[in-house]
């Protein structure tokens, strides 16, 4: 039985339904490149609400303003929680959510639209084109050129756009990066995720870290055990990854960052961290040694605030979701031991010591 909520399968329904209807009076999009100098006010559009779904556009973001150093870039998320994420680019002006029960308020949502569509941008980003909500909100928003990649099977709302060439680059956070082609940009596959913690936010992580595990000159390592649906790691394998770790690193403290759903730490003398703030746990994060994790959202967002993250996956591709720094290390476990994925973690902290 598939594990995917009935809910998500809904969404695709409709969004099936939607594309089945008006792709075929939509008018057909130009390749035509958009000169870069008549840009500078940009709307990015990625309603998701999934934590690395939303770091997954950061590396947009940088080379937007790369490119674009005197533009303004406003943002349309998903979440409300997850528009910390954004906060520390300096040319990211706005930051619009789209909470998931919007649609149920039609008085909301009607001013919702008006103040969308009370901005004039030179160009709007479509991320996502497959998602309904995502080119809605394309359609809806005003601006002289509208940019999504081109498909054929799909309603797309925009006036511009890029065909895919580059497949050899799969990475969910790196594919976007070729719709800056429309602007005769090529794409730098070399970006990280990032959310620009500031020197200011850093001490704070240091500080904080400190509270935690208090002065004892060791190295620290965070361990995160949650996960989405079937990436969740069983407990009893991060219960013996432990004491593997612990036999491996002697020298380490570990910490067990909770969340609402692992309430409770693996053992009574680890260390324990909880932070709702997105921002705030980068900010602690970012004074640790390591941090490993699942295929998860905090496993993206511990990779854009530094620290080396060591990302376990089970069922899915590291090569679409996983780590980019040079410092991480994703460990697809297939048949391997608990010992060997400890002995494979080890030696990694080890090399990233040196």
């Amino acid at each position: 039985m598939s594990s995917i909520p009935f809910h998500v399968h809904m969404r695709r329904k409709i969004k099936d339904f939607f594309d089945s209807l008006l792709r075929y009076v939509s008018a057909k999009p130009s390749l035509e490149t958009i000169p870069k100098e008549e840009i500078n006010h940009i709307l990015l559009i990625r309603i998701n609400y999934r934590i690395g779904n939303m770091l997954f556009t950061t590396p947009m973001i940088e080379q937007l303003q790369k490119e674009f150093p005197s533009s303004k870039i406003d943002v349309l998320v998903g979440a409300p929680f997850t528009k910390v994420l954004f906060s520390g680019f300096d040319n990211v002006e706005n930051i619009y959510d789209f909470p998931r029960d919007l649609l149920k308020h039609p008085i909301k949502l009607f001013a919702y639209v008006a103040k969308l569509r009370s901005n004039r941008y030179d160009v709007v980003i479509n991320i996502n084109g497959g998602s309904t909500s995502d080119r809605l909100a394309t359609m809806l928003a005003k601006a002289k050129y509208k940019v999504a990649f081109c498909n054929p099977n799909a309603y797309t709302p925009v006036n511009r756009c890029v065909k895919r060439q580059d497949t050899q680059q799969n990475h969910e956070a790196l594919k976007p990066l070729e719709l800056l082609k429309i602007f005769g940009i090529e794409p730098d596959y070399t970006l990280k995720l990032s959310i620009s913690l500031s020197k200011e936010e850093k001490e704070w992580g240091k500080e904080e870290l400190q509270k935690v595990v208090g002065q004892h000159g060791k190295k620290v390592v965070g361990i995160f055990r949650n996960a989405r649906y079937d990436k969740k790691l069983p407990e009893q394998f991060w219960k013996e990854l432990l004491v593997e770790l612990q036999k491996h690193l002697k020298d380490v403290v570990f910490v067990d960052i909770l969340s609402p759903d692992i309430p409770k730490k693996l053992q009574e003398d680890v260390s324990e961290y909880s932070q709702k703030d997105l921002r705030k746990l980068a900010a602690f994060m970012a004074s640790l040694d390591a941090f490993i994790c699942g295929d998860t959202g905090p496993m993206h967002l511990a990779s854009a605030s530094g620290v080396p993250t060591i990302a376990l996956f089970g069922i899915t591709a590291p090569d679409l979701y996983g780590t980019l720094k040079e410092s991480d290390k994703s460990i697809v476990l297939k048949d391997k031991s608990v010992t060997e994925v400890a002995r494979e973690i080890s030696n990694h902290i080890a090399s990233i010591s040196q």
